[in-house]
């Protein structure tokens, strides 16, 4: 699936946005020009800019940026970044994807990404991940690849910027580009690796996606290009035909590298051309795949999916052919109108899905350019389950209600301060943008569809445009955006089969355009009403943790602040809330009274509802946060400098006066049924649901409740049941980011501060702190409603809790040597699994709570090998001492990531979140990187010893109800 099918989703994103930018691309094809050419030359006029395709555009390029072109036709781009610190992203592009493949080829594309791990001329099969892990890369987290429709993306992030590493970077994509040895026995032993991956992919959410793709894209092989590819492709395919696609794919002229990080442009263009310079194509360079093309002259048609998981929506979809236009300051002026139009109809659906009675649950307006092939436009909506004819109609009429009505001046106002305020905030940030953010962002420019610069650009390009932008110019952009697409396409996806079918939903929206529509009112928005919490509180102590640069602060009504200032992300600031309570005061006789407190954020304010705060923090970088956690109520939320007072009112006013509005207790009732459909759907889900409660001794606290119990909740049962904590509970807030101490003090003084005295500290609730492990522990068996083949296997070890930190280091440590023999048992020799693992958890909230598991998704059929081998796996870490080379793959990357989370607000959030009520917990942040590294084989064995007996042992599996059928 693909980045090539690019879409701009205004406000909402539709499933299938979501699922087409989750897979991975192929290449775009040339097509010729048919806008007018750029006069004015702003950008080089070089090799490179020309292989990139800015050197015509009259929009300036990041010039930080080095953008070359090798004679073989390999791009490259280097950007130095210093966020996050000593560290380099590699990202390598191929041109090619599923749509390249033969029929006798499906899903050899993503198969050829496989065996990129699996030898090469110059690192043997089984030795690349070993090779990076002895360098602290972790697999998946670090190495990982993605293959798509039209590109095939192989990535790397290095957790430093040595020579050394660079170099072996460099090393392993060449090795990628022209060395795969892609050897018979090789192929034939990760055969059961991919099938066991298309095995876990094959969901109710992928074979909804399939059917959407040959409805819509008729006369299209995207249908049947799906990456993962044909089971029986897989099973037989012989090593020639990987061959035959790597060589004529896998070439300089279809290559692209990026590299983003704490490095020297310069030197590494030098190893780059001294690397990739001598690379040629083996043979017949591949042509561009012919993928077909819509049918624009189709006439309005209809399509129905069925599933009893499925989550019930509505789309109309309408397609035009694409057309080539350069990127230019006039097409993005034109296009910023049209965005705002787009977003202003996703706005009004989103409005409407918050009312009482509404048949939807969210709505978007989103728009798509597939492959150089078509235009596409979609207005579509999450229904209400069985509502789905209201919810078609809905979307119909508020879509025609745009082009007949046009839009208001407070819309388009609301849109234009949303998007001012994110540019602003983007140059704000522009020295501490992201290597990642900014290598994929590389990786999307180039195909040549855009130029790639920096926010000040966008920023003044904004700037330039919006003035112009009345509701008149936006009105008249969308209308003329919408000429020339073909017939509505319609599509309902439902539990329950549709009385009538396909012919019920053209029926349906045929009635719909019958009724006429009103043009929208005007609403002038409201001033927020929660801007004066009292007089400001006085500060009674403060102190410093000198080596962790945190300060805490205490005001007088017992308010705990803490704060430490850090320059990892410039002009951002993150913002947590702790109040006594959360689910902790909820019963065994009674485990729900306090559930609907996660979702407080949707019954708005006494004031204000969830539209309207909307509407008033629209050009603010503020969000509503509010919910609960295990011993708390509250949450977090990233702000900036200029906005945390504003955030941190609008929290403290979710305390002190939410809203309890019907509408969002509606809400509420319309998801529910959505996600609870869901619960058993596949083997995680079902685990997901269910295995909480059955480690837990099945206390009802741990337990997913029923769905009828939730639907039953109301906010009269919750409001005294969380009435005492949010009028006197203690109160934690933590700061963290790029901030003045004492302008997050004085904000915190004029809300929180001026509330009425808290109690001092949070109450230990020792009795609700009670958590035991299953006393029974025989196996037990869950049942989902996929696939009879898909089964998942976990095996659950009760640990401690983690308040012995040098044992709770250690215990993550033996589970990461678990999970590389995981790895390499049930991956790499028996081919049973495509993603086993292991982990600990344990508990800081529930005293000596906490267990070990490993966890694999299998075939079936191969439940009792896959159980056999992580029983003899424990068995050899209880036997014997890790060897040096395990521990050592084990011990690196997990040290690499816990030293790079230390450069992230997010990691000190959770410390300084409890700086003040937790101060014992600080010591962590001190030491784990240390107990990590003098960890010895010894002593993981013995952990294994006490830990990892059989006897202890908990199995839960899951299978289908198809099973053995």
């Amino acid at each position: 699936m693909t980045k090539s099918f690019v879409r701009r989703a205004s406000t909402a994103l539709s499933p299938l946005v979501l699922l087409i930018a989750t897979a991975a691309p192929a290449y775009a094809r040339d097509t010729p020009a048919t806008s007018a050419a750029v006069t004015a030359a702003t950008n080089p006029q070089s090799d490179a800019a020309r292989a990139w395709n800015f050197a015509a555009s009259d929009v300036p390029v990041d010039p930080n940026i080095v953008f070359g072109v090798l004679p073989n036709g390999m791009k490259y781009a280097l950007l130095a970044n210093s966020t996050p610190k000593d560290s380099v992203v590699l990202r390598m592009r191929f041109d090619v994807g599923s749509f390249a493949e033969a029929d006798d080829q499906r899903g050899l594309a993503h198969f050829l990404e496989h065996m990129a791990f699996n030898g090469s001329t110059n690192v043997p099969e089984g030795e690349m991940i070993k090779l990076l892990e002895r360098k602290g890369l972790a697999f998946g987290a670090d190495t990982n690849a993605s293959t798509g429709f039209d590109e095939t993306i192989y990535k790397l992030d290095l957790p430093n910027a040595s020579d050394d590493l660079i170099d072996t970077g460099l090393m392993l994509m060449r090795e990628t580009g022209s060395e795969l040895t892609i050897d018979p026995a090789a192929v034939d032993r990760e055969r059961g690796i991919i099938l066991s991956e298309r095995r876990a992919r094959d969901t109710y959410q992928l074979r909804n996606l399939v059917d959407q793709l040959d409805f819509q894209m008729q006369g299209m092989t995207v249908a049947s290009r799906i990456p993962v590819g044909t089971e029986e492709v897989i099973k037989t395919a012989p090593a020639a035909r990987l061959r035959d696609l790597y060589d004529r794919y896998y070439r300089p002229e279809r290559a692209t590298l990026v590299m983003v990080g704490d490095l020297d442009p310069a030197a590494v263009e030098a190893k780059i051309k001294a690397r990739f310079g001598d690379w040629k194509g083996r043979g017949a360079a591949g042509a561009d795949p012919d993928i077909g093309t819509v049918d624009y002259q189709r006439a309005a048609a209809a399509d129905d999916f069925i599933d009893p998981a499925i989550q019930d929506s509505v789309t109309i979809a309408a397609f035009k052919p694409w057309t080539l236009e350069p990127d230019t300051k006039a097409k993005r002026a034109r296009t910023l109108a049209e965005n705002i139009g787009e977003a202003i109809v996703s706005r009004r659906l989103g409005k409407l899905a918050l009312d009482e009675d509404s048949p939807i649950l969210a709505g978007y307006f989103s728009e798509a350019a597939g492959w150089k092939v078509f235009d596409q436009v979609t207005v579509g909506a999450v229904a209400k389950e069985g509502a789905w004819k209201e919810a078609l109609a809905l979307i119909e009429q508020e879509q025609r209600r745009a082009m007949q009505h046009g839009f208001t001046q407070a819309e388009v106002d609301e849109q234009l301060a949303t998007r001012r305020t994110a540019f602003r905030n983007a140059v704000a940030g522009v020295t501490t943008r992201r290597s990642d953010a900014l290598a994929d962002a590389l990786v999307t420019a180039a195909k040549g569809d855009i130029v790639f610069v920096r926010p000040e650009t966008s920023q003044a390009l904004f700037e330039a445009a919006a003035p112009s932008l009345s509701a008149a110019a936006v009105t008249a952009a969308f209308r003329k955006r919408m000429q020339g697409f073909s017939a509505p396409l319609a599509r309902v996806s439902a539990k329950k089969p549709i009385e009538g079918g396909t012919d019920a939903i053209l029926a349906a929206l045929r009635s719909s355009t019958q009724v006429a529509v009103a043009a929208p009112t005007e609403a002038a928005n409201a001033a927020f009403a929660y801007d004066n919490f009292g007089t400001p509180g006085n500060i009674v102590s403060d102190d410093r943790v000198e080596d962790l640069s945190i300060r805490r602060v205490r005001f007088a009504n017992n308010v705990m602040l803490n704060i430490k200032k850090t320059d990892f992300q410039k002009d951002r600031v993150m913002l947590s809330l702790r109040v006594d309570g959360g689910n902790l005061l909820a019963t065994r006789d009674d485990p729900t009274r306090v559930s609907l407190a996660g979702s407080l954020m949707l019954g708005g304010l006494e004031a204000h509802s969830l539209d309207e705060l909307r509407s008033i923090l629209a050009g603010k970088t503020v969000s509503p946060s509010f919910g609960n956690a295990t011993d708390a109520f509250g949450g977090s939320a990233l702000t900036s400098p200029e906005d945390f007072g504003l955030q941190a009112k609008l929290m403290a006013a979710y305390l002190t006066h939410p809203g309890y509005r019907p509408e969002g207790l509606a809400l509420i009732r319309r998801v529910l049924p959505q996600q609870y459909a869901a619960n058993d759907a596949t083997p995680a889900a079902v685990i997901g649901r269910d295995a909480g409660g059955i480690l837990a001794n099945d206390d009802p606290r741990s337990q997913t409740p029923p769905l009828e119990k939730l639907m039953a909740l109301d906010w009269t049962q919750l409001r005294p049941m969380v009435a005492d904590s949010f009028a006197h509970g203690a109160i934690e807030i933590g700061v963290v980011g790029d901030i003045d101490e004492q302008a997050a003090i004085d904000a915190i003084a004029v809300s929180f501060g001026a509330l009425p005295v808290r109690r001092a500290a949070f109450d230990p609730r020792t009795d609700a702190r009670v958590r035991e492990f299953a006393a029974d522990r025989s196996e037990r068996t869950l049942v989902h409603k996929g696939p009879a083949e898909q089964a998942e296997l976990r095996v659950y070890w009760p640990a401690r809790d983690d308040s012995d930190l040098a044992e709770a280091m250690r215990l993550n440590l033996l589970a990461r040597v678990m999970q590389l023999k995981l790895t390499e048992e049930l991956r790499e020799r028996l081919g049973e699994s495509y993603s086993p693992g292991a982990a600990a958890s344990l508990s800081d909230e529930f005293p000596g709570y906490g267990h070990l598991f490993a966890a694999s998704n299998v075939d079936f059929k191969d439940l009792a090998t896959t159980r056999a081998a992580i029983f003899a796996i424990a068995k050899e870490l209880r036997d014997a001492p890790v060897d040096a080379d395990l521990l050592d793959r084990a011990r690196k990357p997990l040290v690499e990531a816990m030293t790079k989370s230390r450069r992230e607000n997010a990691y000190w959030l959770n410390y300084v979140a409890e700086a003040t009520s937790h101060s014992e917990r600080l010591d962590r942040s001190r030491r784990g990187i240390g107990e990590i590294e003098a960890a010895t084989p010894t002593e993981l064995q013995t952990l294994a010893k006490r830990y990892l007996v059989d006897g202890k042992a908990l199995v839960i599996r899951a299978v289908s109800d198809k099973a053995g059928k």
